[in-house]
């Protein structure tokens, strides 16, 4: 995997509880993206610790990128990024891939996420061909997490206030509880990782949506320690499994397999 060192070019706050933070250096004028506004990279923060944070914005002309980060206490990234200056060096991977893919025509766009999924949300707005519809859920923390986006779109905003603890319960609702408009959409879902699995299922199974008119992606878990203490009890009995479901070629059925064996351990 190649390894491309940036530089902090500057920071500014978004919100409050958001802070964009801006990486260039001559090493990204290599780092090719994916185009698509949920694509992603890897960031290696000091003590050893990896993140895959979205790509908020590419400037080719400057070889810069924006990344936004949500600010909480604890966290490595977080306290990084709300601290870190100009000039400060930091290493980026991966190659950015990203889910969202609404077909070119589609009537309508649904985009629903919590914080974590805002950067992908904004981009994905900002870069709506001229008159296309979305309708945007965005679960923040209060109302000063409000953000404003300039589109060319016909885009509607609905700002749900949830702390961290019910950002999940809210997203599920935010999809589940919805009548969705009429015609072959697109969905878009994003953030706490055990709501946007409950939301998938219920795409997918409950409504019998094709593959292709929903993507969700989980960013973060709400329950990330209790997760990892429960895993490091079953691994031994759930790796084979896994590595067995890799063989499965359709993308659905994958995650319907994988799903079941975290259900069968409580996971």
């Amino acid at each position: 995997m190649t390894a491309y060192r940036a530089t902090v070019r500057s920071t500014v706050a978004i919100t409050p509880l958001m802070r964009r933070v801006t990486l260039g250096g001559d090493a990204l004028r290599d780092y090719e993206g994916s185009g698509l506004p949920d694509e992603s990279c890897r960031i290696a923060f000091p003590g050893d610790l990896t993140r895959n944070y979205t790509i908020r914005r590419r400037k080719p002309t400057t070889a810069e990128i924006d990344i936004d980060f949500v600010l909480h206490d604890g966290g490595i990234a977080s306290d990084w990024a709300a601290t870190v200056e100009p000039g400060a060096e930091i290493t980026i991977s991966g190659a950015p891939a990203g889910k969202y893919h609404p077909a070119p025509d589609v009537p309508w766009r649904l985009l629903v996420g919590d914080a974590t999924a805002l950067p992908a949300i904004g981009r994905a707005v900002e870069e709506l061909p001229t008159g296309a519809v979305a309708h945007v859920v965005a679960i923040v923390d209060n109302q000063d997490e409000r953000q404003t986006f300039d589109t060319s779109g016909d885009v509607t905003i609905e700002w749900v206030y949830a702390r961290s603890s019910d950002a999940g319960e809210a997203l599920r609702r935010a999809v589940c509880d919805r009548e969705l408009p009429e015609g072959p959409g697109y969905i878009w879902v994003a953030g706490e990782a055990a709501a946007t699995r409950d939301v998938r299922r219920h795409l997918r199974h409950t409504l019998g949506l094709p593959a292709d008119r929903y993507d969700t992606i989980g960013y973060w878990r709400f329950d990330a320690e209790r997760w990892e203490q429960r895993y490091q009890q079953v691994c031994a009995v759930i790796d084979p499994k896994l590595a067995a479901a890799d063989a499965i070629a359709d993308d659905e059925q994958y995650f319907d397999a994988v799903d079941d064996i975290y259900a069968e351990v409580g996971l």
